[in-house]
């Protein structure tokens, strides 16, 4: 498409521009397919040897998934080393759309899942000179994708064992098209995203009906939603003096482990009782005794100081420009409260908090363990 001055939209007329410039919308991949005179992007150099990797462990090949393998990786990979972070919203959601039908191709062609790290290292191999970033963030590419491997495999076989129980049933009754409460029903109840039982269900020559599925779902969060406010606020199992110091503490806790392990370091989730409390935070090696101590005598540094904390409410986007720290966007909702301690520590929170940190008495970390892949938990009491 030649491009043409924007006056010809105004007055009718061809007008050339100073630069002469074709955009064909080809893409550098297609481009370079062209120069080197070959049938698809995949025969290129860029793709050669992942598709003669695949092909080399692949159990039961199909050129399909071995193209939807060695694309949606790559792009896991380039998404990842911009920071992006698998998650249910905007960027992270396709993130991890695309490396969970990666894994559900692999299990077609049967290539054991202990084979992605390996996969990821030839793509750096492959790509890292032209994308030095590759290269720097390769420990975190990894940990990304086999964390996200971890937590999508038990979805994926029980989600797609229930699928085919239903298609089974449909099929008996002479029906091809599989209803919008049942995509709906996989979703809530395995986890299992739309957009795999759409796949699943077109290789089984079956239509989906999404007519009512976005009515389901928005049901759905505003029953979650009610149902996180009966409850209280920031993991607490009842509301006392000693549970709010508790409360109070997590968020000394969680700004002090991402300056001691980084600012990947955000929280997964708290429980706290009259006895302890305990949190759970993303990182994806053991905490050193070292980083603890570390971690443990930033907090009782901000205790001593006796930091006043104050809350103001404002709207979220207010929230997210002030610096406050917001770890679950889809949860809430126009209005927020941020609550701000002292210097140290700003975050969105439903409360309560003590008035000022002296309060808490001292912190002290008895144990730190996994909780789950890429989650380490921390419990901690206060004593006074």
């Amino acid at each position: 498409m030649c491009s043409w001055n924007i006056t010809r939209i105004l007055t009718g007329k061809y007008t050339k521009l100073k630069q002469k410039n074709v955009d064909t919308g080809l893409g550098l991949e297609r481009i370079n397919m062209l120069l080197q005179g070959k049938e698809t992007p995949f025969d290129t150099e860029i793709f050669s040897p992942m598709m003669d990797k695949l092909s080399e462990l692949a159990k039961n090949d199909n050129i399909e998934s071995r193209r939807i393998v060695a694309e949606h990786l790559r792009a896991s990979m380039m998404i990842i080393a911009d920071g992006g972070k698998p998650s249910n919203i905007d960027r992270g959601y396709v993130l991890r759309r695309l490396i969970r039908r990666m894994i559900r191709h692999l299990n077609k062609l049967e290539i054991g899942l202990d084979k992605i790290e390996h996969l990821i290292q030839l793509n750096i191999k492959i790509l890292g000179e032209m994308y030095p970033e590759l290269v720097k963030n390769k420990e975190n590419i990894i940990n990304t994708i086999l964390e996200e491997k971890e937590k999508f495999i038990k979805t994926l076989e029980n989600g797609e064992k229930e699928l085919l129980k239903e298609l089974n049933k449909l099929k008996e009754n002479g029906k091809k098209i599989l209803p919008a409460e049942e995509v709906f029903k996989l979703y809530e109840t395995y986890g299992f995203p739309q957009e795999v039982t759409k796949e699943i269900s077109e290789e089984n020559g079956f239509e989906i009906d999404l007519s009512n599925f976005d009515r389901l779902f928005k049901e759905h969060q505003e029953k979650s939603r009610l149902g996180s406010e009966q409850k209280f606020k920031g993991g607490l199992a009842e509301q006392n003096e000693q549970t709010i110091a508790y409360h109070t503490a997590t968020h000394l806790l969680h700004k002090a482990l991402q300056i001691v392990l980084g600012e990947h370091a955000t929280q997964k989730g708290s429980n706290i009782t009259t006895e302890r409390l305990r949190f759970d935070f993303a990182h994806h090696q053991k905490v050193t005794k070292e980083e603890l101590e570390e971690v443990e005598r930033i907090v009782n540094e901000q205790i001593q100081r006796d930091l006043k904390v104050t809350c103001e409410e404002m709207s979220y986007d207010e929230a997210k420009e002030s610096g406050a720290i917001g770890l679950f966007e889809n949860k809430y909702g126009d209005r927020v409260k941020v609550y701000t301690i002292g210097d140290f520590s700003k975050e969105i929170c439903g409360g309560p908090h003590v008035e000022h940190t002296k309060l808490l008495g001292t912190f002290k970390i008895k144990k730190e363990e996994a909780s789950s892949a890429g989650v380490r938990r921390i419990k901690a009491v206060l004593i006074k």
